[in-house]
């Protein structure tokens, strides 16, 4: 009897420790236990504007620059260029044959004056009485006629001429393009580029196009030259987006062209500093968020221990998210405290942890 009365106490004993082992693994992840401290990492949490500067990336480029194409053809009998030289607003590039069009704009010219000398009698004439109306018409008519004549003859002798529209560097050329050869009409014959100062187009999106204004501070780093940093500012903003919900242009742009490492075509990335970037937020680091039963949380630091904390999220960009309390709680967060930023899958409230801020541990 004895016996029978040992067997059932150990059956009552070993079922009473396994639901309470079952209780325990079905327990809620928020269920403490005891552990030794936890090295974690922190991020600060901070109160700012949610975006204290917009960014975005483009290529650099000369404040102006164009295609220099030729409007006539003909055979080039000098080329007067080379990548790299300067050359100032209406220098000659290079020339075709003129010969043909010297001529016709000679005669142009002496058909025009001989109709002018006309004119000169038939307008006296009129004045006198001695003429009609309509033939003093019919005779301005001729006078406008040769003159056009001969201003489209002085284009296309002036066209034989193919020159700089601006001051600036020659950017490229067509190789294929020699004294000797053939010009086509419509080629083009250089790339010419003002480096007095320097622009950069950007394509923002909806989020940020609302933060900036023309006058905006901006920063310029280029990214072939690391450590360097021009100040800019906005030039234009586009008032629309022409792809329908896609990137809105903006003109970025700096007046100090005097740094010859500088050169079209770079990349660069620009971060501009909107005037009012709007009201201040309590700012967290992305990776402290962890969502449990459909609610979002952040875990502080306090007195050694992981504390979570319910938050509601506002917006994100990147590694920013903005955050306000959960209704109904009291006590919020705090710019400068520490949240825990790693290992926070397993973790739980009330587990001691040993904080290590995470900007001491970057290369």
């Amino acid at each position: 009897m004895r016996k029978i009365l040992l067997v059932i106490l150990s059956i009552f004993l070993f079922s009473c420790a396994r639901e309470a082992a079952d209780s325990g693994s079905s327990a809620s992840s928020w269920q403490v236990a005891d552990k030794d401290a936890i090295p974690v990492f922190t991020g600060k949490v901070v109160r700012e504007p949610f975006v204290t500067g917009v960014e975005a990336s483009g290529i650099i480029e000369g404040i102006r620059e164009a295609e220099v194409v030729s409007e006539t053809s003909g055979l080039i009998t000098s080329m007067n260029f080379e990548i790299g030289e300067y050359v100032e607003s209406g220098d000659v590039l290079l020339k075709v044959e003129d010969r043909l069009a010297g001529i016709s704009f000679d005669s142009a010219g002496r058909d025009y004056e001989a109709v002018q000398i006309e004119f000169e009698a038939l307008e006296k004439s009129f004045k006198t009485g001695g003429t009609s109306q309509l033939l003093y018409s019919q005779g301005r008519a001729r006078l406008e006629a040769a003159r056009l004549r001969m201003e489209q003859a002085r284009k296309v002798l002036d066209d034989t001429a193919v020159k700089a529209p601006f001051s600036g560097y020659i950017s490229s050329r067509d190789s294929s393009i020699a004294e000797g050869s053939y010009l086509q009409s419509s080629r083009t014959v250089a790339h010419i580029a003002d480096l007095s100062a320097w622009q950069i187009r950007l394509s923002l999106g909806e989020s940020e196009i609302s933060l900036v204004k023309p006058g905006d501070e901006a920063a310029v780093r280029i990214n072939a030259l690391p450590g360097k940093e021009f100040p800019a500012r906005v030039k234009a903003v586009s008032p629309g987006s022409r792809s329908g919900g896609g990137g809105f242009p903006v003109l970025v742009s700096w007046s100090d062209g005097s740094d010859p490492s500088l050169k079209s075509g770079m990349s660069a990335s620009v971060l501009i500093r909107p005037d009012y970037p709007g009201p201040s937020q309590i700012i967290v680091p992305e990776e402290a968020l962890v969502r449990r039963d459909s609610q979002d949380y952040v875990f502080r630091v306090r007195e050694g221990a992981a504390e979570a904390v319910p938050v509601r999220v506002l917006q994100s960009l990147g590694n920013r998210v903005s955050v306000a309390p959960v209704r109904g709680e009291e006590y919020f967060l705090q710019a400068g405290e520490d949240l825990i930023i790693s290992g926070l899958s397993s973790l739980v409230p009330g587990d001691p942890v040993l904080p290590s801020s995470s900007e001491e541990n970057e290369p």
